[in-house]
């Protein structure tokens, strides 16, 4: 991954002084990343913004709704983002210490799911670290790949052009 490239983060919670302590926490954390935190009170918000920004992370409240009854919950915003690009790694966060959340999760394509503790902070940001190394391997894959098609058909046309001597003057190369 390109040490210059920001790194695009929503962080989607309805709780303002939450939001705000890890945001700041996450920027404290990481200050020697280019990350860039924008903070949604609601997952329609963060839809809005979303197709044009395209995040590479959304740490994402998986009750969305308990101070915007009709807000859509987290599950449904999870599964939105996954089909609008598969590629964003969402951390879901919630206070709900449960199992079956943890594996509904997990299961819509969550990447994470850290419960609301008193580590929940350091538990972010080891999350996101991960998060970071997979993006990082992601891209030296990607430029490897290219690496390896360049010197694959560079090969194939040296190849063809000694081929395509052989026919035309067959004794040149002799």
């Amino acid at each position: 991954m390109s040490a210059k490239k920001q790194i695009n983060i929503f962080l989607v919670e309805d709780n303002q002084v939450f939001t705000l302590a890890l945001k700041a926490d996450i920027e404290a954390a990481f200050a020697n990343k280019p990350i860039a935190i924008q903070s949604f009170e609601t997952g329609e918000a963060c839809m809005e913004k979303f197709k044009k920004d395209r995040p590479e992370v959304v740490i994402l409240d998986y009750n969305l709704n308990s101070k915007y009854p009709k807000a859509m919950d987290g599950i449904k915003i999870l599964d939105w983002v996954k089909r609008e690009n598969p590629e964003t790694h969402v951390i879901m966060l919630t206070s709900e210490d449960s199992i079956d959340i943890v594996l509904r999760s997990l299961k819509h394509g969550a990447s994470d799911y850290v419960v609301k503790s008193e580590t929940k902070f350091k538990k972010i940001n080891f999350s996101l670290t991960n998060i970071f190394k997979i993006m990082e391997a992601t891209s030296d894959g990607k430029r490897y790949k290219r690496v390896i098609a360049g010197v694959v058909l560079c090969f194939a046309i040296l190849v063809v052009g000694v081929v395509t001597i052989q026919i035309v003057n067959p004794g040149l190369l002799r």
